[in-house]
């Protein structure tokens, strides 16, 4: 059986079965938010997303050029593809370092790193939960860089 947590929403479920994290999320769930919290309570620091489906809505990519230059997108999109990693800070928050690629009704396809998102209808995450490894972000000079410990 899956886990509800009953956190900001009252929909989202997750099971952790050896070192796969699954996450199902709900309509009007905090993509972020909900996939973070669901690692968050397995007690794990670290997670790279194996696979993604459903869709999205409220959503903002960035492209990175020096500095992150944001774009909201129509709404809702058929979720394509989502890949990256799930890292703690020099603070210990969760930091999401995710990349999408997502469909209109068109089937247009846009892609980026995703800033925000709320899932429209529903949305089905395996994730992996490194064992013996942490992935950790921390600030070197003027960037933010990922380190494998």
């Amino acid at each position: 059986m899956f886990k509800s947590l009953g956190l900001t929403q009252r929909f989202m479920r997750y099971k952790l079965d050896g070192s796969i994290l699954f996450i199902k999320l709900d309509d009007g769930e905090n993509f972020l938010g909900e996939i973070c919290r669901a690692l968050e309570n397995t007690g794990s620091s670290s997670g790279v997303i194996l696979s993604c489906v459903g869709m999205m809505r409220e959503i903002v990519l960035a492209y990175f050029k020096g500095e992150y230059i944001e774009r909201a997108l129509p709404s809702p999109m058929e979720i394509v593809s989502v890949e990256g990693n799930i890292a703690q800070g020099d603070d210990g928050s969760l930091q999401p370092h995710i990349h999408v690629a997502l469909a209109d009704e068109s089937l247009k396809v846009y892609g980026g790193h995703l800033r925000r998102a709320t899932v429209h209808n529903t949305a089905e995450i395996a994730m992996l939960i490194p064992r013996g490894v942490s992935l950790v972000r921390r600030r070197v000079n003027s960037r933010i860089e990922l380190f494998i410990e």
